[in-house]
């Protein structure tokens, strides 16, 4: 057992440092583990994140060489420097210890990350001077980001107080971070070390979901501040925009209702202020049309159209005037859908969109149109006229026949009359035709050739 132990063992199970430091665990170790080989070198306990040492032995150097490429790809790998004091001369601390030092190399988009967002994050953690991470996102979940809600404790604490120390989404910086800010000055030996560790981290999204709540927890005359406004409103918009995209409209609704909610109490200072306000009123009221119109409530629709009318010309107002033609196309207003579809299309000519929806629109006219003679025809039992035939006979025998017709129809009793023999197949045809025109006659016709003869009979 001694000589088993002599060198550093690869663990087939990642160790949680809160169950280690906080109770009673057993270590099981197989002594033919060195006959086994792992499915990665680096198998950790999401809450921990951890790896084996530099100096460990591992039959797994191609995955170790693949690790190093995606750090580089994903922009995730270890800084040029000669150590870690050399670096943290660079940095600014995000608390007074110095526990946490933050070096910025692309600053993000945006408002300062809350302490309770929803981030996207991918990193990579080095031990001083190491090109290999021992710890990164890229290695868990099949390489995905990793999204964690901040101030869950999901995440180590240094993590946490970097990231909301940065403006994002869309930031790039380094953490330089003392073993108190990330497993505590023991570590876990052999496997974690009691020292600084740098994680390089991407932020690709922030998402502020508790906005709306720390609004409401907010004193009145706080709320009407314009710089809140902003920061609530942008929230919320873009909580519903991820809602709309995965067509939960309703809820998207409710986001942009609170959203309105917050403009209309808020109080901008100066003209510039009043002029962003207005236009953040303008796009929630254009939105809620949209999602209106997609849960099929036309008259929504208008409302918000009607709203927006009060702000701005909506004349002018392209997207307006489109959803303004879909509520009244969804009521059946033809008329007033295709008046306003008109004037969307003449502000934007090339806008595919309202082309495609006037296209459909025409069609839909026509097919409608068809459907609706269809129905009177059936209602009133009718045919269309069929075209008039032109026979190849006399006029006069065409003149006899019908008036000879005419007699027979005016009779109220049952009566034959019987044509000459020798009739040519155009005179029978024409003699059939003639009779079909009046009510109750038929045309018989008995034999074949020469001796075929034809009666036209007036039934009782």
């Amino acid at each position: 057992m001694e000589d088993v132990l002599k060198e550093p063992v690869q663990l087939s199970k990642g160790i949680n440092l809160k169950e280690l430091l906080t109770s009673q665990t057993e270590f099981h170790i197989d002594t033919d583990f060195k006959k086994k080989k792992p499915d990665s070198i680096l198998n950790w306990d999401n809450d921990l994140m951890l790896d084996s040492d530099e100096d460990d032995e591992s039959d797994s150097e191609d995955v170790l060489k693949n690790i190093e490429t995606s750090t580089e790809q994903m922009m995730l790998s270890s800084p040029e420097y000669h150590s870690f004091s050399e670096l943290a001369a660079k940095m600014i601390d995000c608390v007074s210890t110095g526990e946490v030092k933050m070096l910025i190399i692309e600053e993000g988009d945006g408002p300062l990350v809350p302490v309770d967002a929803e981030v996207t994050i991918h990193y990579a953690a080095y031990w001083e001077k190491a090109k290999i991470p021992f710890d990164s996102t890229l290695t868990m979940n099949s390489g995905k980001p990793l999204n964690v809600r901040l101030g869950t404790r999901k995440i180590l604490l240094g993590l946490e107080v970097g990231l909301t120390a940065v403006k994002g989404p869309k930031a790039r910086f380094h953490l330089l971070l003392q073993p108190t800010a990330t497993w505590g000055e023991r570590g876990a030996p052999p496997r974690v070390r009691p020292e600084p560790a740098l994680f390089v981290i991407v932020l690709y999204d922030v998402k502020d979901v508790q906005a709306a709540a720390r609004f409401n927890d907010l004193p009145m005359e706080e709320q009407k501040k314009f710089e809140v406004t902003m920061n609530t409103v942008n929230s919320l918009n873009s909580q519903a925009k991820d809602l709309f995209n995965k067509k939960k409209y309703t809820k998207a609704i409710k986001n942009y209702q609170q959203s309105m909610s917050v403009l209309r109490i808020s109080q901008p200072q100066n003209e510039t202020e009043e002029s962003k306000v207005k236009k953040l009123k303008i796009a929630v009221f254009v939105n809620l049309a949209v999602c209106y119109y997609k849960i099929n409530k036309p008259r929504y629709v208008i409302n918000m159209c009607e709203n927006l009318d009060h702000l701005i010309d909506i004349e002018t107002h392209c997207k307006a005037l489109f959803y303004y033609g879909r509520a009244y196309e969804m009521l059946g207003k033809r008329e007033e859908a295709l008046k306003y579809y008109n004037k969307a299309l003449k502000l934007e000519p090339k806008n595919k969109e309202i082309g495609k929806a006037l296209v459909d629109f025409e069609r839909y006219i026509q097919e409608s149109a068809k459907k609706e003679k269809e129905m009177w025809q059936t209602a009133f039992k009718s045919t269309p006229q069929k075209k008039k035939i032109v026979y190849d006979v006399d006029v006069n025998f065409q003149n006899d026949v019908r008036d000879m017709c005419q007699n027979l129809a005016g009779s109220d009793e049952y009566a034959k009359f019987e044509l000459p023999t020798g009739l040519t197949k155009n005179e029978v045809d024409c003699i059939k035709a003639l009779a079909s025109e009046f009510e109750g006659l038929i045309v018989d016709e008995n034999g074949e050739g020469r001796r075929k003869t034809v009666s036209i009979i007036k039934k009782a």
